[in-house]
């Protein structure tokens, strides 16, 4: 599965299950739109006066923090990131860090500020960079380089997993 990649400034790419779409409410979108931030770039920071970005940061992206860590959703955090993305299926799911549920198997993959955007404006058509339909269940997923991701179907897991990675 190939799919091309372009983000912009404070933004990011994403995975998530089309069925954990219904979940991310305005208060998590705003959470999500922090945490793009991971700089304090934005405008943003002046809605935080006096105070350190790196403390604001970690304090209002808890529940988005934890939203991902528990599998519902993958981000990748990005600057300026054009690529040719390809996603493969492997065999190996104890050496991919990462882990995804997809109760539904429809797989997403979209830029965070896509899904941001028309989440909070709903009658924008929201455009996925791939939907891919894949067997239900729980995948393990690689971290590090975008441009090749490797995904292998695995057991539940009832580890937390650090399903966000800033990459510069």
């Amino acid at each position: 599965m190939n799919f091309e990649l372009e983000c912009d400034e404070q933004d990011g790419l994403v995975f998530i299950d089309e069925a954990h779409l219904k979940e991310l409410n305005s208060d998590l979108l705003s959470e999500m739109d922090i945490l793009l931030d991971v700089s304090g770039q934005t405008e943003l920071t002046f809605d935080f006066p006096d105070e350190k970005w790196e403390t604001v940061w970690e304090r209002e992206t808890r529940t988005i923090r934890e939203f991902c860590n528990s599998g519902k959703m993958l981000i990748w955090l990005l600057e300026n990131k054009n690529a040719n993305c390809k996603i493969e299926m492997t065999n190996i799911a104890d050496e991919l860090p990462k882990r995804l549920h997809l109760p539904s198997g429809k797989l997403l993959v979209i830029t965070a500020g896509e899904l941001i955007e028309c989440l909070l404006y709903p009658e924008l058509e929201m455009e996925t960079l791939l939907e891919y339909d894949i067997d239900a269940g729980w995948y393990a997923v690689s971290s590090g380089d975008i441009e090749h991701i490797a995904i292998c179907k695995t057991k539940a897991s009832n580890n937390s997993c650090n399903n966000i990675e800033i990459i510069k």
